[in-house]
C-alpha cells in the first residue's frame, strides 16, 4: 500500500480520487539505465512481469536453488536463472515556465504543472527518484533529486513556487539542466514549444540518453483563433504588437501552417525515439494523464 496520501498542498496537486488510480500505475521505462538497482519497481526491459528474465552461466557461489534443471538435462551445462532487476527509476521533469505559458483558461502552465504534479507522485509514491526544473530564457529553479514518498510535499512546494514570466529559450535551459549530470531516466517535457530552437533542446535530452515524452501543451485560441476584421496581436514574452486584418482566408492559412508545424515537431520527435503527445489546455488533467499518457506508453 503506497502512503503519499497526505493532504495536497496546492490545488494542482492531485486529488484522493486520482491518487487512487495512479497507486497501480508506474511510469514506464522500456530499457535500464545502468545505476540504482536498489529500488522498488521491476525493470521494464524485458517487456513483461516475468519472475525470471534470463539464465547465465552458473559460477561458484551462485544459489544452486536457481539453477535451471531443464536446461542442464538438454546441454549438461549448468546455468542459473536471472531474475528482473529491481531498478531505481530517475524521473526528470521538466516545466516550461515562460510568460507564454500563461495563456489559456486554464493556462497552458496550470495544466503543464498538474501533469507533471500527477506524474511526480506517481514516481514517489513508487519509490522512485524524481528531480525537477523550471526552463526560462535561461535555468531557473531546480528540484535536485528525491527518493520516496516522503519527498511528495517537496516536489509540490517547488511546483508551487513556479509562475509563467520571462522569455523562452529552451535549449539554453536544457543544457543548463543536462550539465549538472544528473542520472539519465524517463523526462517529461511540459511546454507549449513556442520557440525557434525547441527542436534542439528535444534532441539534447534525447542524445542525453533520457526515454523522454514531450507533453506539447497549446490552448484553445491558439489552435483556432476568431479572428475579427481587425485584431491586435500582442507577443506575450516580448510584448511586441502587431495589427491583422482577418478574413476567412488568413484563417485558413493558420490553420495550414499550424498543422504543419505540429506534424514536422511529431516527425522530429519520432525520428529520435521520443514520444510526442499533445494536448489542450482546457482537457481535465485527469484524462491526460490516465488516457492520453496510457495510451501513448507514459504510465502504464
Amino acid at each position: 500500500m503506497r502512503r503519499a496520501d497526505r493532504a495536497a498542498p496546492a490545488s494542482f496537486a492531485p486529488d484522493a480520487a486520482l491518487r487512487a488510480k495512479l497507486a497501480n500505475l508506474t511510469l514506464v521505462s522500456a530499457r535500464p539505465h545502468g545505476h540504482l538497482h536498489t529500488g522498488g519497481r521491476r525493470s521494464r526491459r524485458t517487456g513483461s512481469s516475468l519472475e525470471f528474465a534470463d539464465h547465465r552461466a552458473y559460477s561458484p557461489g551462485d544459489d544452486y536453488r536457481q539453477i535451471d534443471w531443464n536446461i542442464y538435462a538438454r546441454t549438461d551445462e549448468l546455468f542459473v536463472k536471472v531474475r528482473e532487476s529491481e531498478e531505481t527509476l530517475v524521473t526528470h521533469l521538466l516545466l516550461d515556465a515562460s510568460a507564454s505559458m500563461q495563456a489559456g483558461e486554464p493556462s497552458k502552465f496550470e495544466t503543464a504543472r498538474a501533469v507533471l504534479a500527477a506524474l511526480g507522485w506517481t514516481a514517489l509514491a513508487g519509490r522512485d527518484v524524481v528531480a525537477a526544473a523550471a526552463l526560462r530564457g535561461q535555468l531557473g529553479e531546480v528540484l535536485p533529486p528525491q527518493q520516496g514518498e516522503q519527498h511528495v510535499s517537496r516536489l509540490f512546494d517547488f511546483l508551487e513556487r513556479q509562475q509563467p514570466r520571462g522569455r523562452t529559450a529552451l535549449d539554453r535551459s536544457v543544457a543548463a539542466y543536462a550539465a549538472r549530470a544528473l542520472p539519465h531516466g524517463v523526462a517529461v517535457l511540459a511546454s507549449d514549444l513556442l520557440a525557434p530552437d525547441a527542436p534542439r533542446a528535444i534532441g539534447l535530452l534525447a542524445q542525453r540518453g533520457h526515454e523522454l515524452t514531450v507533453l506539447h501543451v497549446l490552448d484553445d485560441e491558439f489552435v483556432s483563433p476568431a479572428f475579427a476584421d481587425e485584431v491586435e496581436l500582442i507577443d506575450a514574452e516580448g510584448g511586441e504588437r502587431l495589427e491583422v486584418f482577418g478574413d476567412d482566408g488568413l484563417l485558413r492559412a493558420y490553420r495550414r501552417a499550424l498543422r504543419a508545424w505540429t506534424a514536422d515537431l511529431q516527425r522530429f520527435c519520432h525520428r529520435r525515439h521520443v514520444r510526442y503527445v499533445p494536448v489542450a489546455s482546457s482537457w481535465q488533467v485527469d484524462d491526460i494523464v490516465l488516457r492520453r499518457l496510457r495510451e501513448h506508453g507514459v504510465l502504464a
